[in-house]
């Protein structure tokens, strides 16, 4: 599906990227700075912070957390086009033992962060007319054990995404949810178990961004992934259950 409200790739656009120091946000960062467009780079690595001020970017040392310092540095921002929120956390729960400790951890931070950027963006963004794009998750078509805390957390997150096209569509703010599956960044290296067409995180930022330029409702990849995790969500219980705890045991 696409929206029609599509940013001007050919002009210079102003773009914040949270999550921007590791992983998909600091290669999307570094791909739309090679673009040239004007990057604000948000993160907590002050090196990574470094390399990317030095391509150009406007580093924001910043703890996405903190509701208060979130909504006062993007308030200093003249202008936004382009919201990318991709910043998060990923941990595991090996049952018996539900830890809430872990859960609520995760929860809070992947949605903690998204809501705080959103709040703070979206005036800018109602002004541009612009695109707010929130990453989620492919693990959030089906359930697979061990990733209560982290599928329940981007399942939320396709919600939040789907329901801000429609209440933010009178007022002109498009919005694009992504749906990754597995890209090699520092959060999958914890993985011990396999990860099926692995993506490279040049290849995921050259997906997104076509997704945005298109201004796709929904950017999923890779298709020969999230393809069947969809359709597995569509199939009785009994059959995705399976799936997941054979995947489980490898």
């Amino acid at each position: 599906m696409t929206n029609s409200n599509k940013a001007d790739f050919n002009k210079k656009l102003h773009i914040v990227i949270t999550g921007a120091t590791s992983g998909i946000g600091k290669q999307l960062a570094q791909d739309y700075l090679s673009a040239d467009h004007h990057i604000y780079a948000v993160g907590r690595d002050d090196e990574a912070l470094k390399e990317l001020k030095a391509l150009g970017a406007t580093p924001i040392d910043l703890d996405l957390m903190d509701r208060d310092k979130v909504i006062e540095a993007f308030a200093k921002i003249e202008h936004i086009d382009l919201a990318i929120c991709g910043a998060g956390a990923c941990e595991y729960l090996d049952m018996p033992n539900f830890d809430s400790e872990v859960f609520m951890k995760v929860m809070s931070i992947n949605m903690g962060t998204l809501s705080h950027a959103i709040e703070g963006v979206l005036p800018k963004l109602i002004a541009s007319k612009g695109r707010l794009v929130g990453i989620g998750s492919a693990s959030a078509y089906v359930p697979f054990a061990r990733a209560e805390a982290y599928g329940s957390s981007k399942a939320a997150i396709h919600y939040l995404m789907k329901t801000l096209q429609i209440s933010l569509a009178p007022h002109d703010v498009a919005v694009s949810l992504v749906v990754p599956g597995f890209v090699e960044t520092p959060m999958t290296k914890q993985n011990d178990f396999p990860m099926p067409f692995l993506q490279t995180p040049e290849q995921a930022s050259r997906a997104i961004r076509h997704g945005i330029e298109n201004g796709d409702e929904v950017i999923e990849f890779p298709k020969k992934l999230t393809l069947p995790l969809k359709t597995l969500g569509t199939l009785p219980d009994m059959v995705w259950q399976q799936v997941s705890q054979k995947l489980n045991k490898k």
